[in-house]
Formats: C-alpha cells, structure tokens, sequence
C-alpha cells in the first residue's frame, strides 16, 4: 500500500511543478496567435473597411447605331441598325442624402443609368450632373442616411506612401457586389497627362501604380488612414496597363461636384476646336507666330461663330492674358461657367490682329 500512495504523491508533485510551465506555453500560442490576427488587419485592411461601404457600381446602357448593310433578301422586313451596350464603372457617395462622385466617361451619353450598392440594394439615378472638363460626374439617387467616407485632402498626399483603389470593375458579373482592391504607391503627384497625341492636357492629376481597370472609373484612392484622396480616372496604356494610374485630386474633385450639385451641370459650348502650333503648321497657314492656340473647327451657328471666328485664327490672348499653346487657353476657361465672356486676341492671317468676345452658350449635349 506504501507504493501506490508514494506513487500518487510524487505525480501530484510533478503536475504541481509543471502546471506553470503548461500555462506559460499556452499564453505564448495565445499571444503568438493574437500577434498574427492583428498583423493581418494592418492599415490598409482597415482603410478598406472604413471606405468599401460607400463605394458604388454604376450600371449604364448605351443605344449605339451600326452600318446597315442593305440585302434585297431582307428588304420587306425593317431592320434595326440600334444596338444597347452595356456599361460598367464606380463611383462612391459624397452627401448622405444621395449624391454620389463618378467620372463624367463613366455615365456621359448613356440612356440607363443605375447604382448597386456593396449590400444589394439598387437604385435607378434621378439626375445626372456632368463637368467634362475634369471627367467628374455627380448622379443623384433616391436615397437618405447613406454612408460617407473621411474625406481626406490631396494637398497632404505624400510620394511613395500607400495608395488603395476601390471600384467595380466586373459590375454583374460577380454575385458579390463587394468592390475590388488594388495596392500601390502614389507614384508621383502635380502630373500633366494627355493621354492622346492632339487631345487636351489633363492638369494636377496624382499618378500611381495601383492598378485602375476599365471598370475601377469613378472610384476612390484612399490612403492608409482609409481617407479619399482622389478619383481613378484612366490608366497610361499602349496595347497593355503599364502600371501607370492617374486619379482626379479629391480636393478639386469636391469643388467641382459642389458646384455641380448646387448650379446643376456647368458645360458650355464654344463650338471651337483648337490644336497646338508647330513651325510647319504657322509655315503653312503663313501665321507668323508658333505660339498661340490654332482653331481647327468652328461649328455653325456657335458661340465661335457669332464671335467671328474663322478656321486658321490663332487665339493669342484670353481676357488680357498671353497664351502659349492649346493647354493656355483650356485653362483659361477651366472653372468658366454658361453665360460667361471671354475677350480674344486673335492673329489671323500674315499680321492681322483684332479683339473679339466670346460669350458661352449652354453644350447642347447635355440637352
């Protein structure tokens, strides 16, 4: 009997020792484990939880027209040469009230418009407030109490810091309606882009290489303190993505949608098109300037029209402001507004200088 008891002792003795030990073991997995969920939820996790609820798909359908190619098989039956098309972008709320920040590409032109929230719900858009010349778009919906995101301000974003794109880039596609996340750095910020040869200069833009797909338009870039500090526009491509993203900075993005919510939209209409002067261009036209901007259309019965303006004149000065190119004049007119008037300086010919003003008219393409 002396045995057993003995055994029994020296074992509650052993466990008494080792129970600390165990206990240790078990805090350290504890703790180890602890460690790793919260590296896991790092600052870009928790920056997309604080925007993704806010971000939108905006659905679109286009009515397109397409050759008809005439077949004497056919010829008792009509043929309809319409086609819907549909399209695809994001966008994110900016009023609770249901304004909601996209970029004007994304729903310019389209005859059906709805927005589907990362939830499900689905709402047709009332109204649809368009500023090409920054590629914003504002579309108003139905809906109150609706979640805003921080936003942030582009002024404070810093070169090489963390950059999250938001957006929808496959709409329907999914069941899951969550938006799509892209990481990167804001590559560079102030960036002037054209992004086809003779097409206007886009101004200020922050570049970066997360990556925006055709579908990511309209969306938020967020910094890690899950603030919106712009809007993805285009990516930078020749026949493939080459990393390069720009976005709207949030804080001209805001001043525009702004005035778009309070005075609707703001197009004008010049009815002009104007290029950039070259030597062999002024050479050609015997203009005696390379600086300047060449006007290359004047529709009829336009605002350029009724101002005098002629295919070949050169716009020298805006509202007693010299201009050097194309991009000059474009920003001179950036914030202007329907009913607006602008004093031209224009060259015409081999020396022929004279003053004209151009009052802006509403763009009919938003009728």
């Amino acid at each position: 009997m002396k045995h057993p008891l003995l055994i029994l002792l020296l074992g509650l003795c052993i466990g008494l020792a080792l129970f600390p030990l165990l206990n240790r073991s078990s805090s350290n997995t504890s703790a180890v484990s602890t460690s790793i969920e919260t590296s896991r939820r790092n600052a870009i996790v928790r920056a997309v939880e604080n925007v993704a609820p806010a971000v939108v798909s905006i659905n679109t359908v286009y009515d397109r027209d397409y050759p008809r190619y005439p077949d004497s098989f056919f010829e008792p039956f009509e043929l309809s040469n319409r086609r819907r098309i549909p399209g695809i972008g994001s966008g994110f709320v900016i009023q609770t009230d249901g304004y909601i920040l996209t970029s004007s590409h994304v729903v310019d032109g389209a005859q059906e418009i709805f927005v589907i929230f990362p939830d499900g719900r689905r709402f047709d858009v009332l109204d649809v407030f368009i500023d090409r010349q920054w590629d914003l778009a504002v579309v108003q919906i139905d809906a109150d109490s609706l979640y805003v995101p921080e936003i942030g301000t582009s002024e404070s974003v810093i070169i090489g810091e963390w950059a999250i794109a938001l957006g929808n880039p496959f709409g329907l596609h999914f069941e899951d309606l969550n938006p799509t996340v892209t990481v990167g750095v804001i590559s560079a910020v102030d960036r002037i882009v054209r992004p086809e040869q003779n097409e206007r200069a886009y101004k200020s833009m922050i570049q970066t290489d997360a990556s925006i797909n055709p579908g990511n338009s309209g969306g938020p870039l967020v910094n890690s303190l899950g603030r919106v500090i712009g809007v993805n526009s285009f990516i930078f491509s020749q026949g493939g993505s080459l990393g390069i993203g720009f976005a709207v900075p949030i804080d001209h993005a805001i001043q525009v949608a702004c005035q778009l919510i309070d005075q609707g939209s703001r197009e004008f209409w010049t009815g002009l098109d104007i290029h950039n002067l070259n030597s062999h261009i002024a050479s050609t036209l015997g203009v005696q300037t390379i600086k300047g901007a060449l006007i290359t259309v004047v529709d009829p019965l336009s605002p350029g029209e009724s101002a005098g303006l002629l295919l070949g004149d050169v716009i020298v000065m805006v509202n007693d402001k010299n201009t050097s190119s194309a991009d000059d004049v474009v920003d001179a007119f950036r914030y202007a507004a329907v009913g607006d008037t602008f004093n031209l300086k224009i060259l015409r010919g081999r020396g022929h200088v004279f003053d004209t003003q151009l009052v802006l008219e509403a763009d009919p393409r938003n009728e």
